[in-house]
C-alpha cells in the first residue's frame, strides 16, 4: 500500500513538473519571437515584409535605380523562400496528426480556414484572393486533455478510467472563439498555407491585408461538392452555347435576345415546317446557359445548398498580430489541405480562373471627371469579363 501511495506521489509530481515546462517553453517561444535578433518585430507578409516593400517604393520615387540582382541570386532566393514555407507546413501538419492519432474523436474538432485579399482604397487586388480561398484545416482541441493524454502516454503509462471525464455542456469546445483568438499568433503558419495553396502569388500580400473565414467539415464539403458540380456541367454548357448560336462567355441579356429570336422561328404553332426536337433542344440549351452552371456558386460563400453551409467570417483578425494567449485552454494546429488530392485540383482549377480575371480584380477606385459628350462618343465600351 505504501509503495502505491508513493508510486502516485511520484506520477504526480513528474506531471507537475512537465505543466510547468510546458507553460516555460510556451513562454520562452513567445518572447523569442516578439524579440528576434533583438530587433523590432517586421510586419509579417505571406513571403517579402512590408518594410523592403516600403523602401523599395520609396527608392523609386526618389529616382534611385534599385540595386541589379543576378538571376542566380535570384532563384536562390525564391527557393530559400519556397523551402521555409514548406518547413513551416511540415511542421504543422505533424502536429495536427499527433493531436488526431492521441487523443479521442470528442476532444477535438475539425475546420477549414479560408481567406481572401482585403487591399486598401485604390490599391489592387490579388486576383488569385479575389474571392475566398481555403487554405488549410484548423484542428481544436481540448488543451488540459491533451496535454494529460500526452502525459501519459510519454510515460508508458494507462490513462486511469477516472481521469477520462467527457467534457460537460458548458465546457464543449468552440472553434470559432478558439480560432479568433489564437489565429493573431498564427501569422508565419498561415503565409506558409497561403503559399502552398496559392503559390508564389501570394507572397507580397501584407497580413493586416487578410480576411479570415471559417466551417466545419460539413459545411466546407458542401461548397466542395457545388464546385465540382460545375465543373461538370462546364461542356454542357459549352455545347448549350453551341446550340443557341452564342458565346458561353456572352452577357445574360444577349443571350435572352438570341434565344427569343430562335424559340419565335421554331415554335410548331407559328412554323409547320419547325421541329419539335429542335424546339426542345433550344429551350434546354437555354434553361441551362440562363442558369450559369448555378448563380449560387458565383462566389465560395454561394457554392453549393446555403442552407447546409455554416461559413462564418472573422472580422478584425489579423495573423501574425500578437504573441500566443497565455490562457488560451485549447491547442490549435494548422494542415495543408494540399494533402487531398481532390481538394488541390478543384481549388488549383479554380486559381486558375480567377487569376484569368485580371481586368476585374482591381479595388473601386475614385471616380474620374465625366468626359465632354464628343469624346464620350468615341470611346469603346470597356470589355466585361464574365
Amino acid at each position: 500500500m505504501a509503495q502505491a501511495v508513493a508510486s502516485c506521489a511520484g506520477v504526480r509530481a513528474q506531471w507537475i513538473s512537465v505543466t510547468s515546462q510546458l507553460s516555460v517553453s510556451r513562454s520562452t517561444l513567445a518572447s523569442r519571437a516578439a524579440s528576434r535578433a533583438g530587433a523590432a518585430p517586421v510586419p509579417i507578409v505571406c513571403g517579402r515584409s512590408k518594410k523592403g516593400k516600403e523602401e523599395k517604393a520609396e527608392a523609386k520615387k526618389a529616382g534611385k535605380k534599385a540595386p541589379e540582382v543576378s538571376k542566380q541570386a535570384k532563384d536562390a532566393a525564391r527557393k530559400k523562400f519556397a523551402a521555409a514555407m514548406r518547413e513551416v507546413v511540415s511542421k504543422q501538419g505533424k502536429a495536427y496528426d499527433r493531436i488526431v492519432r492521441e487523443m479521442d474523436r470528442d476532444q477535438y474538432r475539425e475546420y477549414v480556414l479560408s481567406v481572401r485579399h482585403a487591399p486598401l482604397a485604390g490599391e489592387p487586388q490579388a486576383a488569385i484572393l479575389s474571392d475566398w480561398l481555403p487554405i488549410c484545416e484548423v484542428i481544436v482541441a481540448d488543451k488540459v486533455a491533451y496535454e494529460a493524454q500526452k502525459f501519459f502516454r510519454d510515460n508508458d503509462m494507462t490513462i486511469p478510467e477516472t481521469d477520462q471525464v467527457p467534457l460537460t455542456a458548458g465546457d464543449q469546445i468552440e472553434g470559432v472563439p478558439a480560432i479568433t483568438s489564437v489565429l493573431p499568433s498564427l501569422g508565419p503558419e498561415v503565409a506558409g498555407m497561403a503559399f502552398a495553396m496559392a503559390g508564389s502569388k501570394v507572397k507580397d500580400i501584407p497580413m493586416e491585408q487578410l480576411e479570415f473565414g471559417v466551417e466545419d467539415w460539413g459545411s466546407f464539403e458542401v461548397a466542395v461538392s457545388g464546385l465540382e458540380a460545375q465543373a461538370g456541367t462546364k461542356a454542357m454548357r459549352a455545347t448549350a452555347a453551341g446550340v443557341l448560336g452564342v458565346s458561353i462567355d456572352d452577357e445574360p441579356a444577349a443571350v435572352k435576345r438570341v434565344y427569343r429570336k430562335l424559340i419565335a422561328t421554331e415554335h410548331p404553332d407559328r412554323n409547320p415546317d419547325a421541329s419539335i426536337e429542335k424546339f426542345n433542344a433550344i429551350k434546354e440549351a437555354y434553361d441551362l446557359l440562363s442558369d450559369r452552371g448555378g448563380q449560387s456558386g458565383a462566389t465560395f460563400e454561394g457554392l453549393g445548398d446555403k442552407a447546409k453551409r455554416d461559413f462564418v467570417k472573422l472580422p478584425g483578425v489579423q495573423a501574425g498580430s500578437a504573441p500566443f494567449p497565455k490562457s488560451a485552454k485549447v491547442e490549435v494546429q494548422l494542415r495543408s489541405l494540399t494533402i487531398y488530392d481532390r481538394i488541390s485540383n478543384i481549388f488549383t482549377a479554380r486559381n486558375m480562373s480567377l487569376q484569368s480575371r485580371l481586368p476585374t480584380a482591381a479595388a473601386p477606385k475614385p471616380a474620374e471627371p465625366m468626359a465632354p459628350a464628343e469624346e464620350v462618343k468615341a470611346q469603346e465600351p470597356e470589355p466585361v469579363a464574365a
